[in-house]
């Protein structure tokens, strides 16, 4: 069976529905989303929805890792609301960027925002995904890992992003396999081992036995969701880049 292939839609310059309507043009089979995908009319949500990142488009002053619980409690206010978005959507899964440093208070305060967060998309019956960050609080595969293992919460996942491993020079095969039954979702792109570029597969230092080796983790993982596509709405051409990888994510996935 081949993999299920999604599309973050804010790798576009355009509303979501025109986002949406290209994502369903090429060939996408569902989409990743932000807040504010219900605004769109049922004819305009043409693909189904795996995925939302509920801590995009934070209202100014908001931050989960805040040491203000004042500015806490409205970035954590913003992500409930995503979490009631998408119940309503009927999205499986939601996540969450991790804290901006490493520093304990804002380990501490993160740590505090996404037990509260666990807890309200259990109840709404979404599984919380937190995103590893080469730069940020939780840099790393193993470091997300463990943050999530001290939470102790069972409604708390990771989020891979290969992208994020070829920065920390972490292996897909392994960051999978030492997830287990914590693999929550799977975003793929490409950068140059430096920076956060989200460039289409293959546009930086990937070469497709890397590609080939990736995919072959995710298939042979204990996970059925998708691999979604995210680029970069800054590269010159985001469409082509999105399209392109879809098809070498075709051309290059495990046949047996």
């Amino acid at each position: 069976m081949s993999l299920q292939v999604a599309f973050c839609l804010w790798g576009l310059p355009d509303d979501q529905a025109a986002a949406t309507e290209f994502a369903a043009a090429a060939g996408f089979q569902s989409v990743d989303v932000r807040p504010g995908y219900s605004r769109l009319s049922e004819t305009e949500r043409t693909l189904p929805i795996t995925c939302m990142a509920v801590a995009h488009l934070m209202p100014d002053g908001a931050l989960l890792d805040a040491t203000s619980e004042a500015a806490r409690q409205l970035a954590v206010d913003h992500v409930r609301t995503g979490i009631l978005e998408a119940r309503h959507l009927g999205i499986p899964d939601v996540y969450l960027a991790p804290p901006a440093t490493p520093d304990a208070p804002a380990i501490a305060a993160y740590r505090e925002s996404a037990l509260i967060l666990a807890d309200q998309a259990r109840r709404a019956g979404i599984r919380l995904g937190i995103e590893h960050f080469p730069g940020r609080g939780l840099p790393t595969v193993r470091e997300t890992l463990d943050f999530i293992t001290a939470c102790g919460h069972d409604n708390l996942y990771l989020l891979l992003d290969v992208g994020h491993n070829q920065i920390a020079g972490e292996s897909v095969a392994e960051s999978i396999q030492a997830a287990g039954d914590r693999l929550q979702y799977v975003h793929v792109n490409d950068n140059d081992a430096r920076s956060d570029l989200h460039l289409g597969l293959l546009e930086g230092v990937q070469d497709e036995a890397w590609v080939s080796e990736a995919l072959r983790a995710v298939v042979e993982a204990p996970y059925e969701g998708p691999v979604s596509v995210e680029v970069n709405v800054a590269l010159d051409d985001p469409r082509t880049s999105a399209a392109s990888s879809l098809a070498i994510v075709r051309r290059l996935e495990p046949r047996d």
